[in-house]
């Protein structure tokens, strides 16, 4: 054997090494990602964890960590600490951070919610059909949630008068219980949160109303995958790979909402895995699927409607300005159109 033909043997071996060497370099050398959730392991967040089982995180040279938190504004602190690369937060919130916070400068990288999930929940036997029919009643709330937050908006939108309204200011977890006990006539809260809360507790479907923010005008954005500044800054290849697995999740468990599901009983086997696959098919529905989506895909904004909602935002948490859709969104992490799109 020549010293040509060992040569060419020698680089062909090298070629085709090349590849798994990568491979074990990039496994080697995984990108660690934190990631916070504004709500426990649930059907809304279950797409992640697909993705996870699936591998997709460590192919891009990932390695994911997924905690849950005590809600959005848990998660945008721990985002805004740097201790957190990245959550879910609902945009307003993240206004509301930003503006408290403006070193912090969290991003929204990817929107989630088109349809603002906020709500005034009731049961049917109260004869609460409209917003005017809450005067002179109970409504249950958690003084740190966004719906909360914002019902002063939603009042002067609906020409409710809050000074006849009567209150019972509850945690997070007792909310629904204070609905379905009678302690109250209404409760504020995310739609979805609400919806199912309610049935684990004993209410019937049929019995539940929601009456929406957004039909009273107030058309804003709800939660979004954000990003910490130092995520984004330090390490934007990393930051990139990970919104782009997400949005391919995303399309998974559009496309195959029983698979995401089967995902999170894995992960997490004391859920009720009817009830949180209705949850995402109610997501899928209601929030994933609108006529924006339908036209530009998952994961991008409209500045202007944006801009707009964010006029409704501070005057209902009190900011000291408007804040700017730049401020709150960075459309440079999206990934490529193919992967935004709803699944057919």
């Amino acid at each position: 054997m020549n010293s040509f033909t060992t040569s060419r043997r020698v680089l062909l071996q090298v070629a085709l090494a090349t590849p798994f060497i990568m491979k074990a370099r990039r496994s080697l050398a995984a990108t660690p990602v934190k990631f916070s959730f504004a709500v426990p392991f649930d059907g809304s967040i279950s797409m992640y964890l697909l993705a996870q089982q699936n591998g997709w995180y460590k192919e891009a040279g990932l390695e994911c960590q997924f905690d849950t938190s005590g809600g959005s504004g848990e998660a945008a602190s721990r985002t805004g600490s740097g201790v957190y690369d990245g959550g879910t937060v609902d945009i307003n919130n993240l206004a509301e951070f930003n503006s408290k916070n403006p070193d912090a400068d969290v991003r929204a990288a990817y929107m989630i919610y088109f349809k603002s999930p906020l709500s005034v929940a009731t049961l049917k036997k109260s004869g609460i059909t409209k917003p005017a029919d809450l005067e002179g009643r109970t409504i249950g709330a958690a003084a740190a949630d966004g719906a909360y937050r914002l019902f002063s908006t939603y009042a002067k939108a609906t020409s409710l008068d809050v000074t006849k309204i009567n209150w019972n200011m509850v945690g997070l977890q007792l909310r629904e219980a204070t609905l379905a006990g009678g302690d109250a006539d209404a409760i504020l809260g995310f739609d979805s949160t609400i919806y199912f809360g309610l049935q684990k507790a004993g209410v019937a479907a049929d019995d539940i109303n929601l009456l929406y923010y957004s039909d009273a005008g107030l058309d804003l954005y709800g939660n979004a995958i954000v990003l910490s500044k130092k995520f984004r800054t330090e390490n934007p290849e990393a930051a990139k790979a990970f919104i782009a697995v997400s949005a391919r999740a995303y399309q998974a468990a559009i496309a195959d909402p029983s698979a995401a599901i089967a995902a999170l009983k894995a992960h997490s086997p004391l859920i009720k895995a009817d009830l949180e696959e209705q949850k995402l098919r109610w997501l899928i529905k209601n929030q994933f699927t609108t006529d924006e989506t339908r036209k530009n895909g998952m994961g991008g904004v409209d500045p202007a409607r944006l801009s707009k909602s964010m006029e409704a935002v501070a005057a209902g948490f009190g900011l000291p300005s408007v804040p700017k859709p730049e401020s709150l969104f960075d459309p440079s992490f999206l990934p490529s159109a193919d992967l935004r799109k709803l699944p057919a």
